[in-house]
């Protein structure tokens, strides 16, 4: 029996982890710009090929790390094209998020939500020791149970072990409240959990201390006077723009009168009223809320509520849903300003628009640099193309951060593997 040895070798200022005397070796698949592989990579692992369909985010990983890429759509691979992982010790995935992701339309019939058991699918044709899908906390519910399972069959019928974990990325040391699904496959009859310690917790100001001396860092203030600068004024950190929640954080339409038009206290009344109303009466099985009855609404109100709503839909902040009312302005939440002292709500594609996030104290939306640090890339990770190709670059990503720590806690389990 061989003992196993493990070396740690600097080497390029990085970590190379050597087990039984060869590096663990690692492909990824939907790689984007790279988030997964600069984790791995700064844990020492071996880049093998990262695979994408997005030419640009593969220009940018190879720019930026150096690992072979290659283009292509990932559910015409085939057997022919194994050569590519050839090597690969593990597969590291982050397939597409969209159709799981409650932020967006969570749609289990979305044509994306395929690519999470087509690495399952790829896996057990090139039969790596290791399979890592990452992946956002709705692929675990009932709505997307199909998904899952598939992936977590096919798994299975490859002769691989597999457990699912959740890790709130904010108890690793990434300044978000990024939740995320780790589906981990072992070739190995031992049970294998991935066991990454929780690091320091991390807020805004710490992540974003001296940004402005980094590449990248090009703030666009709102234009004085205009409209979101003027909603902007009104959302202090912490706060957001939103009409269908109470509470602290919630700042509504009708107080900003200078841009959505003046109310009266006795209009606020009853827009308040529809407010809780629509979320106590349900009456469809999805969403959170539902429109109410003007019969409803006339016995929580007064006599008067047929005028009053007639006057408010006037005015813009009422509509008429056939028999129903409901609030003109339904997001959850728009100009989320972030605090200092605090982590950031998740950071995706529209990181970059402060019609959805606000810089902590200055009237304009995060730069490209900030989103990168919040999102753990180091500043020499340099991003190309145009601003919008950048955030969704970013947006797209794994942590590097949390890809780093999943890589270490996959490497000190290898000899039980």
């Amino acid at each position: 029996m061989l003992k196993t040895e493990a070396s740690f070798i600097s080497r390029q200022r990085k970590e190379t982890i050597i087990l039984d005397g060869t590096q663990i070796s690692y492909a990824s698949l939907y790689s984007g710009c790279g988030g997964l592989d600069q984790g791995f990579h700064d844990a020492g692992l071996k880049g093998v090929c990262a695979i994408d369909h997005d030419q640009a985010a593969l220009n940018v990983l190879a720019k930026n790390i150096g690992t072979k890429t290659k283009c292509m759509d990932l559910a015409t691979f085939g057997e022919q094209h194994l050569p590519l992982l050839e090597g690969a010790d593990i597969i590291a995935a982050g397939p597409p998020c969209q159709g799981f992701s409650t932020a967006g339309p969570n749609n289990p019939d979305d044509k994306r939500n395929d690519h999470v058991w087509n690495v399952a699918r790829i896996a057990t044709l090139a039969k790596p020791k290791v399979v890592v899908i990452e992946n956002v906390r709705g692929l675990l519910s009932a709505k997307n149970s199909k998904h899952f399972d598939k992936t977590v069959e096919l798994l299975r019928g490859g002769g691989y072990s597999v457990s699912s974990s959740v890790y709130r990325l904010s108890d690793y040391g990434i300044a978000q409240r990024r939740v995320r699904v780790l589906i981990l496959a072992v070739r190995s009859s031992a049970h294998i959990s991935l066991q990454i310690p929780c690091q320091e917790r991390r807020s805004i100001g710490d992540v974003l201390n001296g940004v402005h001396e980094a590449c990248d860092f090009d703030p666009e203030p709102l234009l004085e006077n205009s409209t979101d600068a003027l909603i902007a004024r009104k959302i202090a950190p912490g706060q957001k723009l939103s009409n269908v929640r109470s509470g602290l954080s919630s700042v509504h339409t009708w107080d900003i009168p200078e841009v959505f038009g003046a109310v009266s206290s006795h209009e606020v009344k009853l827009l308040e009223t529809i407010v809780k109303l629509r979320r106590q009466n349900r009456t469809r099985d999805f969403g959170d809320a539902d429109p109410v009855s003007l019969v409803d609404l006339t016995q929580f109100f007064g006599a008067d509520t047929h005028d009053v709503v007639q006057a408010l839909m006037q005015k813009g902040y009422l509509r008429r849903i056939e028999d129903l009312i409901d609030l003109r302005n339904t997001f959850n939440g728009k100009f989320r300003r972030l605090k200092w002292d605090d982590v950031s709500p998740t950071v995706d594609t529209r990181f970059g628009q402060p019609r959805y996030f606000l810089h902590p104290e200055q009237n304009r939306g995060l730069t490209v640099r900030e989103a990168a640090r919040i999102q753990s890339f180091c500043d020499t990770f340099k991003f190309d193309g145009t601003k919008t190709t950048k955030y969704r670059m970013i947006g797209n990503a794994v942590p590097p951060k949390f890809a780093k720590l999943v890589a270490g806690a996959i490497s000190k389990s290898w000899a039980a593997m």
